[in-house]
């Protein structure tokens, strides 16, 4: 069992959520490969130090994104990259078998859930 992760807006709005990705026990967090440049703003990430550095452009200096879960809870930008950093720690031989070994962290291009 796992729990995604989604950069929302925080006024109420129907945008459509971006997908960081999910965290599953005994995994490395999987996140999803964004490249959505029709967005605005862009998001467009293929490497932690994209999803990072978004993240945190839109979630702290601009405070205009929140970070939530699957189940509507709001989680820091500080605390989701604790959470994301410790799970780099897992050694699980299946981390890399379906997805992108990017710097040692997991990617999927494709969705998922």
């Amino acid at each position: 069992m796992g729990t995604n992760y989604y950069a929302v807006r925080k006024r109420p709005t129907t945008d459509y959520p971006i997908h960081i990705g999910k965290s599953s026990l005994g995994w490395k967090f999987l996140f999803q490969t964004q490249h959505e440049n029709w967005n605005e703003p862009p998001v467009v990430w293929d490497t932690f130090d994209q999803v990072y550095e978004w993240l945190y452009k839109y979630t702290v200096e601009s405070d205009n994104y929140v970070i939530i879960d699957e189940y509507d809870e709001v989680i820091s930008f500080k605390d989701f990259i604790e959470m994301v950093e410790d799970k780099q720690s897992v050694e699980n031989p299946d981390n890399f078998t379906y997805n992108k070994n990017v710097n040692g962290y997991r990617f999927a291009d494709g969705e998922f859930s």
